[in-house]
């Protein structure tokens, strides 16, 4: 299993292809990863999950049924935005257009680390003024610290 942690920069070439950050390259290599799902789980960022990780969440969703409402749902927004990509020797990954027009066709993006999977946001939108917000307590506890 694969772990990201911490936050990287990384460009979106002209061929729309982001250069996955080499910290996070060589995670993935070092498990042999290089199949991922990219998707958009809610409208500010890209999501990145290493393909097992995207299965396991895949069967989870699964066990709903075909007709449940939350996973039609489900399957309607992460299909609509999804795509399968290889990452290449270079660690480069290819976008598809409409995953570029959710985040506004940025050059620069930040990739944060969340343990299973990496979210991608534009860097324009990390701004000092954006930064995520400081944890509760009471959150804090929730998650087990």
């Amino acid at each position: 299993m694969v772990t990201f942690r911490g936050h990287e920069t990384a460009r979106i070439d002209d061929k729309g292809r982001l250069k996955i950050p080499a910290k996070f390259k060589r995670a993935l290599d070092s498990a042999n990863l290089k199949t991922l799902f990219a998707t958009a789980v809610t409208n500010d960022s890209l999501s990145l999950y290493p393909l097992p990780v995207w299965e396991s969440i895949e069967a989870k969703v699964l066990e709903l049924g075909r007709l449940h409402p939350k996973r039609r749902a489900f399957d309607k927004r992460v299909h609509y935005f999804g795509s399968e990509v290889e990452m290449d020797a270079q660690g480069r990954i290819p976008l598809k257009p409409i995953q570029r027009d959710l985040m506004n066709h940025p050059d620069e993006v930040v990739l944060l680390g969340c343990m299973d999977h990496l979210d991608v946001y534009p860097a324009a939108e990390l701004t000092d003024d954006m930064r995520p917000e400081e944890l509760t307590e009471l959150e804090l506890e929730e998650v087990g610290i």
